[in-house]
């Protein structure tokens, strides 16, 4: 793996942000499925954990290879933890590194990590300056907009650069701002115009047409929180019926039971199933179900009840309309 992956993707590049408790091998590998030609990132991972114990941190890290090209995100504030941390992912045999600096989390933000970094541009630099240092993966930083506003965005992308950064993902918004406020893509653009490295959008983006029209001065965008229960944004539309989304949904919890067994696999899949029937005529009495699933067997079960109701539904709907 070379440092010009990035400039090497054709654009745009798409791909799916990384977010604790979704981004995990099971989603990836389903987002991979509907599009192949996506980017996928690991959930963040403490760089101190995989100095201070990998074996244990590495389940976490784990990816299957089908999820290719896939970025291991890394966070912290030590500079000797993240060189420990960029070997385990270097020998996992990950396709890049990214480097963590927009977590708004208050635990990671009191912890100086995560989007805390951007009031330490010293000390961010140094992270990505060692981590380049120390690998020939390419190396990406994800960050927001600034800590209050924007201002210093420019700067910092232009530092991270030299520090030796092939790629910078910029979230449109500050720490400050909910989630509630409008991605604010302006400053995004302005830093896009002042780097020769690829820079990628992320938030507010709701569809490929989101991305493509907030994004068309960029290089690429990742989506979010508009992938759950639905993996198809990466094709531009879902497919009409439940029945027809079922064997895609049906795999990705076999992917989680198989990775973290029966108890944590049924366990984690229950919000991303009530996710998969949002919307979805004659869900509603099955959603204390979903919620207490305990097997695969009861999720295919419960899925294919729901997408018979549903689809009988339609049917009878459209012959009256006839």
């Amino acid at each position: 793996m070379n440092k010009t992956f990035w400039q090497d993707l054709p654009t745009p590049i798409i791909g799916l942000a990384p977010m604790d408790g979704y981004s995990d091998s099971a989603f990836r590998r389903i987002c991979k499925e509907v599009n192949p030609n996506i980017v996928t990132v690991t959930e963040f991972t403490s760089a101190d954990g995989l100095h201070f114990s990998a074996e244990k941190l590495k389940r976490k890290l784990y990816f299957h290879p089908s999820e290719q090209p896939v970025i291991a995100q890394i966070f912290g504030k030590n500079v000797e933890t993240f060189v420990t941390a960029t070997k385990v992912c270097e020998d996992m045999g990950f396709s890049g590194i990214d480097l963590n600096m927009g977590c708004p989390s208050k635990k990671v933000v009191k912890s100086e990590h995560g989007v805390a970094l951007r009031k330490n541009p010293d000390l961010a630099c140094q992270l990505v300056e060692a981590v380049a240092n120390a690998t020939n993966l390419p190396i990406s930083v994800k960050t927001r907009l600034g800590w209050s506003n924007g201002d210093d965005l420019v700067d910092f992308g232009k530092r991270v650069q030299n520090a030796g950064a092939n790629m910078i993902c910029i979230h449109a918004r500050t720490y400050m701002e909910p989630y509630k406020v409008a991605p604010q893509y302006e400053q995004v653009y302005a830093l896009k115009d002042a780097l020769s490295i690829p820079v990628i959008g992320n938030g507010g983006i709701e569809s490929l047409e989101d991305g493509q029209r907030y994004c068309s001065r960029l290089d690429g965008f990742y989506i979010g929180q508009a992938t759950f229960g639905n993996p198809w944004i990466f094709v531009g539309e879902k497919p009409r019926y439940l029945k027809d989304r079922l064997p895609v949904i049906l795999n990705h919890a076999q992917y989680l039971i198989e990775h973290k067994g029966d108890r944590v696999g049924t366990r984690e899949i229950r919000k991303h199933l009530l996710c998969y029937v949002k919307g979805v005529h004659g869900a509603k009495p099955y959603k204390k179900f979903l919620s207490t699933v305990e097997s695969f067997e009861q999720i295919k079960t419960i899925m294919t009840e729901i997408a018979d109701v549903e689809f009988q539904f339609y049917s009878q709907r459209e012959l009256v309309t006839v």
